[in-house]
């Protein structure tokens, strides 16, 4: 048997080598550089924040001071390194305090409940606040929820009072209750005189209702110590920085 000759695998090899040289063959894909990766992330992060910093300024704007500082707050946290977080950081920290600052003052202002009431000769007004903490847990109810408001009250026929009144409580007046220790913003505490109504009702008046209400107007806390029958003696704490005299016509108008 004749053998094959070699030349046609030595041949094949030569072909193969030539075809892969051939400079007319398509070239692999090259993979793009990673600076063109990084610029195209610094560009989308740069875009994003520009989207922040133009949210934060419309809330500035329209005075939505505590949604702007969480726009904010997020923007500077997620693209430290951007333009637009550099311009935001310029105001950050004064829109956060005014917006923690406004928040303060709607918490304040939500703890008082006003009343207008038709009555003989005319129209009652009255601001009522209960003290903080109460003297039972928050949703107790029945005979065994004692509350304590700080009440003031405007009447036709009675005038201006300013008393505290109980529920499921009473006031141990056996020591005399004819004065309080009343304290504002944490000062130390000066005596009040005080009335119990002869009716024997569960409420405790204070006799000099402008003076009170006066310094009221300038204070964002009274405490007053009183002495309960059932709890002995109390500190009863009120945040009545809220307080908006524009339902208590009758009054003194508040001053900045």
């Amino acid at each position: 048997m004749m053998q094959r000759p070699l030349f046609n695998i030595a041949t094949l090899g030569v072909v193969l080598v030539a075809a892969c040289s051939n400079p007319s063959a398509p070239p692999a894909p090259a993979a793009a550089p990673a600076q063109d990766a990084a610029a195209a992330a610094k560009a989308n992060a740069e875009a994003q924040a520009e989207k922040g910093l133009k949210l934060y300024e419309r809330m500035r704007a329209s005075g939505s001071l505590d949604i702007a500082a969480q726009v904010g707050a997020e923007a500077v946290a997620k693209y430290p390194d951007s333009a637009a977080a550099a311009k935001i950081k310029e105001t950050l920290t004064e829109v956060t305090a005014k917006a923690k600052e406004e928040g303060e003052a709607r918490r304040l202002a939500r703890l008082w409940a006003y009343t207008v009431t038709s009555v003989k000769g005319g129209t009652q007004y009255a601001g009522s606040i209960e003290n903080n903490p109460p003297l039972t847990p928050p949703g107790l109810t029945g005979k065994d929820a004692k509350h304590v408001r700080l009440i003031l009250r405007q009447h036709p026929e009675w005038g201006q009072t300013v008393y505290l009144i109980l529920d499921n409580e009473k006031f141990n007046c056996k020591s005399g209750c004819k004065t309080l220790p009343v304290s504002f913003d944490g000062e130390p505490a000066k005596p009040w005189k005080a009335t119990i109504p002869p009716t024997g009702e569960p409420a405790l008046f204070i006799d000099d209702d402008k003076a009170f209400i006066a310094r009221v107007l300038k204070t964002k806390k009274v405490a007053i110590d009183v002495v309960l029958a059932g709890d002995g003696k109390k500190t009863l704490v009120f945040e009545t920085g809220g307080l908006d005299m524009s339902h208590l016509p009758n009054t003194t108008k508040k001053h900045n």
